[in-house]
């Protein structure tokens, strides 16, 4: 580590002379972090952080992948001698690097993000829309199942005139915000090819879109309602492309795109001042900042030809590598408010957002959600059918179902088997009944015997109970002793799946909630917080 600081200096005893003089100095630097990159992709937005990067001596750049023929040029320039690769297994392969850069949207790019991240490397991603929010929440899931860092690598929240205007903004030089607007104007593909009368494809505006919306969300904040309007039709294009962007205590902020000449502004309207933030034609990427007060006609003015972006990036980059979750949240907004106004367009309507980081647990227990809500219901539909399908089959009547209830059936098995003899717990059940049916004849039932086929054992059985009952005091008992009904021994089984299947889906529902204590994230699973 000290070799490598010694390099900076031209003169290593000045070195020596500064740390023996200020010896905190060197565990400044040497607290400062070292990093390797490699870059998969190539996309003209990762151009300046490669030259910051270039340009840091405690940074350097190893190898790339996956690049365009078109790029080599820029990219040694950029960073000169790079070992360039032909397709990202070979990045697998190569563990030098501690962070890749992820740049461009194809899908061999995407396929090999998903793997590199799989297997625990850091991700820096420069996000385009055309990257689609299912491949950043496939990175998400992976981030939150092992952890691995992930950080944007964002655009024109880093330019220095846009954290100038920032600043302005949350120091109350402008006072109360009350709108944001941005007017992006460029030629569409088909104007470039040389059609004339062609708008914006849906594409061209959501690539134009995402940018500018993650800038708003940097000044404005936290924006959670959208209403998306295109003008011109499918054939000839959109010729028109507004936003609207709301929340609760926000100032409204408004986004329009058309096809035409290159231009780009954004106006700031505060209560106390307003502010211009807009694109300078003499210089590609250069920024013009103007500032003027409410109370009078003076201003500033401020030029960047955004030089200093790709620094901003880097240390960004820095800062959010290894706590990178707050920022990844914020570009994941990005996405999904661009996707809500495909929604908009097709509802042509107000939409609104209630953002949540998706994690693999949060689905999971989503469907555990649903299910369970399906299983109770299939448990009370069960228990409605059971009780209908009992109500038909069941051959016992109700005055039987009564007696069973309060115990006034003689089972074949309170008879001396194979006559019509009562033993003894027949003759104490008996006792039991006729105590019980002293103030009213209540209907006692003797169970038959099914291998009496003729009756006959049947009809002496109760003839047995009526002479118990009469020796009890119940003179009149033969006209309340009856034969029970016995149901059909599939009726009888065809009831007892019944009742199986109605709980069924209960039991179900209380075993896959216990799966919720079962997957919980143990403690040792949980991120540290780092000590302030």
């Amino acid at each position: 580590m000290e070799q490598g600081i010694l390099s900076s200096f031209a003169d290593q005893n000045l070195f020596r002379s500064v740390i023996d003089r200020f010896p905190l100095s060197y565990l400044f630097l040497a607290s400062r972090p070292l990093m390797k990159f490699a870059l998969l992709g190539w996309n003209l937005q990762i151009a300046p952080l490669l030259r910051a990067i270039s340009a840091d001596s405690r940074h350097s750049f190893t190898i790339a992948a996956e690049l365009p023929e078109e790029s080599l040029g820029e990219l040694l320039a950029a960073a000169p001698g790079i070992r360039v690769l032909q397709t990202w297994e070979e990045l697998l392969v190569d563990t030098a690097a501690d962070v890749t850069l992820v740049a461009g949207d194809s899908d061999s790019i995407q396929t090999g993000a998903k793997q590199l991240a799989v297997d625990g490397r850091p991700l820096a991603l420069v996000p385009q829309a055309s990257q689609g929010s299912a491949f950043i929440y496939e990175l998400t899931l992976t981030h939150d199942d092992n952890r691995v860092p992930l950080a944007p690598v964002q655009h024109l929240p880093a330019h220095p005139l846009a954290a100038k205007l920032n600043d302005a903004i949350h120091r109350g030089e402008l006072g109360q915000i009350m709108l944001l607007r941005i007017e992006h104007s460029f030629p569409a593909a088909t104007q470039q090819a040389g059609v004339s009368g062609s708008g914006l494809t849906r594409d061209e505006v959501d690539g134009a879109m995402f940018h500018d919306v993650s800038l708003l969300r940097f000044l404005g904040g936290n924006y959670n309602r959208i209403t998306a309007v295109h003008s011109g039709s499918d054939t000839t294009g959109i010729t028109q492309a507004t936003v609207t962007l709301g929340g609760n205590e926000l100032a409204e902020a408004t986004w329009t795109a058309r096809a035409g000449q290159r231009a780009w502004k954004l106006e700031v309207t505060g209560s106390a001042g307003s502010a211009t933030l807009e694109l300078d034609d003499t210089f590609e990427g250069s920024l013009i900042l103007n500032t003027a007060d409410s109370d009078s006609e003076s201003g500033a003015a401020a030029q960047d030809d955004g030089s200093g972006i790709g620094e901003r990036q880097l240390a960004a980059l820095e800062d959010s590598i290894d706590d990178s979750a707050k920022h990844w949240a914020e570009m994941t907004r990005a996405f999904e408010t661009v996707e809500a106004t495909h929604t908009s367009l097709r509802r042509r309507r107000t939409i609104d957002l209630f953002f949540e980081t998706t994690s693999e647990r949060s689905i999971f227990k989503s469907q555990m959600t649903a299910v369970g809500c399906g299983l109770i219901m299939l448990t009370l539909f069960g228990l409605v059918a059971f009780l209908l399908l009992g109500a038909f089959v069941d051959s016992n009547s109700r005055l039987q179902r009564n007696a069973e209830a309060d115990n006034r059936v003689i089972q074949a098995s309170e008879f001396v088997a194979g006559t019509a003899q009562l033993n003894r717990a027949g003759l104490k059940h008996v006792s039991e009944i006729s105590r019980e049916v002293q103030q009213s004849a209540e209907t006692i039932f003797v169970t038959p015997d099914a291998d009496d086929s003729y009756g006959e054992l049947n009809d002496d059985r109760m003839a047995s109970v009526v002479t118990a009952l009469v020796k009890s005091g119940h003179a009149d008992s033969a006209a309340f002793v009856k034969i029970a009904a016995v149901p059909h021994p599939a009726t009888q089984l065809l009831l007892k799946v019944l009742r199986v299947l109605w709980i069924a889906p209960l039991v179900l529902f209380l075993l896959l909630q216990s799966l919720l204590f079962v997957t919980r994230p143990s403690s040792n699973d949980a991120p540290s917080s780092k000590a302030e």
